[in-house]
């Protein structure tokens, strides 16, 4: 997710277009610094003073590892988005300060709507809308918002998609998208090409990856290394946009002087041998069958393809007929 956001132009993150995975951080789509919360940056507490969040870790004497401010997580970011800034940062606090959201909102209509056009054929149309929701955002106005031009329906529908997983990024949005367009895997023989069609990588055979930020050097003893440097950062995006801009490269030059990426120690999600463990979406999961009780409830029900049925045989209801 923090490789998928837009840059500032609106353009996809590829090194082509200026992408540098390593500071991430800059020169981002304005949604990134409200969907993510990254060392350094300023997220705000109903307390003054605690409100600039810090993610690495550092070795030290006897290869032990500890983790800043206590913040043992597999990633060089964590999600912000939908969270109140009028929290208390005391567990009791946090855990009492929920925030309400919005199951459906105004830019998921646009993006419905883009959708639509997209799937009849109508790029024009569906370029329309997805414009509309990066105009909100305050992307600049070149190249179609950074969205160019889809050259087919599909790449308009692939657009479209795109848009989604960033605009509705952490909304419970994402799987119901790859459920519907059978995003998990190509299967010929069951008529799923969609992947090849909208020129996307099937999910299945993929896994979690993790990333710490290390400090550089080894430690000589547990205490925070960077403790007392650390506080000339901060990246605030509440400021002036030229005020934040010195603030993201005054990150960047720290990280450059201090930290290193570094893989995780294991794979996010192991067996029990600690080998990473692939998505593995079967085509069946995608229509799912009758569960036991409401078979056994009506004999005449039929099961559904690749399911068993009240006595254990294969499902024979074909759900495309």
């Amino acid at each position: 997710m923090i490789d998928l956001f837009p840059l500032a132009d609106g353009s996809r993150p590829t090194i082509t277009n200026g992408y540098d995975s390593l500071h991430f951080f800059m020169n981002r789509d304005p949604r990134f610094y409200r969907t993510f919360a990254f060392s350094g940056s300023r997220w705000p507490l109903k307390e003054a003073g605690n409100d600039t969040v810090w993610l690495y870790r550092w070795v030290y004497t006897g290869n032990k590892v500890a983790y800043s401010d206590g913040n043992q997580v597999s990633s060089a970011a964590v999600v912000r988005k939908m969270t109140n800034p009028g929290g208390a940062s005391t567990v009791n606090g946090l855990a009492a300060s929920g925030t309400d959201i919005f199951e459906y909102r105004y830019a998921e209509l646009l993006l419905n709507i883009a959708e639509c056009y997209a799937a009849k054929g109508d790029v024009t149309n569906a370029v329309t809308y997805l414009k509309k929701i990066r105009q909100r955002v305050a992307i600049p106005s070149a190249n179609n918002y950074g969205i160019g031009t889809p050259a087919s329906k599909y790449a308009a529908i692939e657009a479209c998609l795109y848009e989604r997983r960033v605009e509705l990024a952490y909304e419970g949005k994402r799987y119901w998208d790859v459920q519907r367009w059978m995003l998990y895997n190509d299967d010929a023989a069951a008529g799923n090409t969609t992947c090849a069609k909208l020129g996307v990588a099937s999910i299945n055979g993929t896994a979690r990856t993790g990333r710490y930020w290390q400090y550089k050097t080894t430690a000589s003893n547990s205490a925070d290394p960077l403790l007392s440097t650390r506080t000339t950062i901060l990246c605030d995006p509440d400021v002036s946009a030229a005020t934040f801009a010195t603030q993201l490269n005054n990150l960047k030059t720290y990280f450059d002087n201090n930290l290193k990426v570094v893989g995780t120690d294991q794979p996010m999600d192991k067996d029990a041998s600690g080998l990473p463990v692939l998505i593995n979406f079967r085509q069946n999961y995608y229509v799912s069958g009758l569960t036991s009780t409401i078979l056994s409830l009506n004999p005449w029900l039929l099961q559904t393809n690749g399911w068993n049925d009240y006595s254990g045989v294969p499902g024979t209801f074909d759900y495309k007929q």
